[in-house]
């Protein structure tokens, strides 16, 4: 039976049966504050990450790179008291949640001669994830430089919910990885769909954010519930904002679980539209055919 997207309510014995009410209101205030710091912490991420995606100066990149990075960690340091706020507030309530978190595993490649800005994807993911109101929902997986191999033994190891493949593909829909010298070694369609159906008890979405990687997302989805692909080349630029919309929309409350993937979809969409890339019909979005 796949693995449910809802986080599961279970009974969770406490050692106190209610908070004071004094408390309790001190611990809304002092969550209004956190939660104002945290969206005005946010916002300014934001603008920074624009910058950073039209600037092409060295030395001004590297400055908005450490900003942002300082940026983070203050985020996270704002997101960790919020969670433990939420934490002591939901202490006497008729049921408490223990947060079954959805793994998100991104694996990267780049193989010699592309030069691909994978490293930003993967930073705007993190970034998308941690501004999330449901922030608790996620755990974050990378690998990079990726063999065939390493794939293989990543899902098995961490069983995830969600893969995202950033990299190259070919023509015929295979996807490049590496080989032990760092050089091209592609992987058929086929070859994809055969892996996943050995993961499709906990896998819920695969997005293979690469050129021509259609063929491999629908060969995946007859496996995967939800899979995206691209079925046309793609710019750097524009598989970043789509990668920076879709874990926008994952990350907000939604309470059509059916729907969170093509909702998360959808925004990646209109995060390309808003940028004027004028690449918004190439990702594609499939579902498996039950």
């Amino acid at each position: 039976m796949r693995s449910p997207w809802i986080p599961e309510k279970v009974q969770v014995h406490t050692l106190f049966d209610m908070l004071t009410e004094e408390r309790r209101r001190r611990l809304q205030q002092e969550r209004e504050s956190y939660e104002t710091l945290y969206s005005r912490q946010s916002q300014k991420l934001a603008r920074i990450r624009n910058a950073l995606i039209i600037e092409t100066d060295p030395s001004r990149m590297f400055q908005y790179e450490h900003n942002i990075e300082e940026g983070e960690n203050e985020l996270k340091k704002f997101g960790d008291r919020l969670n433990e706020i939420e934490a002591e507030l939901s202490l006497g309530t008729d049921s408490n949640i223990k947060i079954i978190q959805q793994k998100i595993l991104i694996l990267a490649a780049i193989p010699q001669p592309h030069n691909l800005r994978l490293d930003k994807e993967m930073r705007e993911i993190r970034g998308a994830m941690e501004r999330a109101r449901n922030r608790d929902l996620f755990e974050i997986y990378e690998r990079t430089a990726v063999r065939s191999e390493d794939i293989r033994r990543a899902i098995a190891e961490l069983s995830p919910q969600i893969v995202h493949f950033c990299g190259h593909g070919m023509e015929d829909g295979s996807l490049v990885l590496e080989d032990d010298g760092g050089n091209q070694k592609p992987v058929s369609p086929e070859g994809l769909a055969a892996l996943f159906q050995l993961h499709a008890k906990y896998v819920n979405c695969v997005l293979l954010n690469a050129c021509y990687s259609e063929a491999s997302a629908k060969a995946i989805s007859q496996y995967i519930n939800y899979t995206i692909g691209m079925n046309q080349p793609i710019q750097d630029r524009a598989a970043i904002v789509f990668a920076q919309g879709f874990y926008d929309g994952l990350g907000y409350k939604n309470s059509d679980n059916e729907g969170i993937f093509k909702r998360a979809f959808d925004e990646g969409m209109i995060a390309m539209k808003m940028e004027n890339i004028m690449q918004g019909q190439i990702p594609v979005f499939k579902k498996k055919v039950i």
